[in-house]
């Protein structure tokens, strides 16, 4: 059973993302909760935690904004001032946190990142990997190279036109195919770095 401070944070968390276009949050919402949950859960430090939570305000009201305009602003007159409110709110906690914790988070890359299958590749074999998405949630889509099934869950790899490859692991048995395109969100800290490129872990379809 989760714990009452749990609950209280994965709701909390829950409303910040109705800043995001309905269509959006329907579609990632669910993984970006899942992401936002094994941050928390992976982080003994309370304050750790608390500089999870303060890049997280900071970062949504951001990647809200900019959903809304790459949704050609259809929600931006409604939300307009909520947003607003938000990035003002983010900016004061951002403040205190940095008094109380210094620069330790400032540098570090959190949030929402929509990329591509070759930047993920690419960062990997850069040795960039981690710094840039480690504590991101990844929204891409690409097209599937391969498929296998083992042990109740579903191994696709990515078509990635490089000499190394980024795979997904999700759960269960999925009916994907290879050249099917599919959309993907993943925690960016679940990454293995493999040989032959990149495995992530806890892929959820959209």
């Amino acid at each position: 059973m989760d714990s009452p401070v749990k609950t209280r944070s994965t709701g909390l968390y829950r409303a910040a993302l109705h800043l995001y276009p309905r269509a959006f949050r329907g579609h990632y919402g669910p993984a970006m909760e899942q992401t936002f949950d094994d941050l928390l859960a992976g982080e003994p430090s309370p304050v750790k935690r608390m500089g999870i939570w303060v890049r997280a305000l900071l970062d949504t009201p951001v990647s809200a904004t900019r959903e809304h305009i790459h949704s050609k602003g259809v929600y931006m007159t409604r939300t307009a001032k909520l947003l607003t409110l938000s990035a003002s709110m983010a900016i004061l906690v951002v403040g205190i946190g940095s008094y109380w914790f210094g620069n330790l988070h400032a540098r570090e890359n959190v949030g929402i990142e929509r990329v591509n299958v070759m930047q993920l590749a690419d960062a990997m074999q850069h040795d960039s990997f981690y710094s840039n998405y480690g504590d991101a949630a990844l929204l891409f889509d690409d097209k599937i190279s391969t498929v296998t099934h083992k042990d109740n869950a579903t191994l696709v790899t990515f078509v990635t036109n490089r000499p190394y490859t980024v795979s997904c692991q999700f759960p269960g048995t999925l009916p994907l195919q290879n050249g099917q395109t599919v959309s993907v969100a993943a925690p960016g800290g679940s990454a293995d770095r493999l040989k032959a490129g990149v495995l992530l872990h806890n892929c959820l379809q959209n």
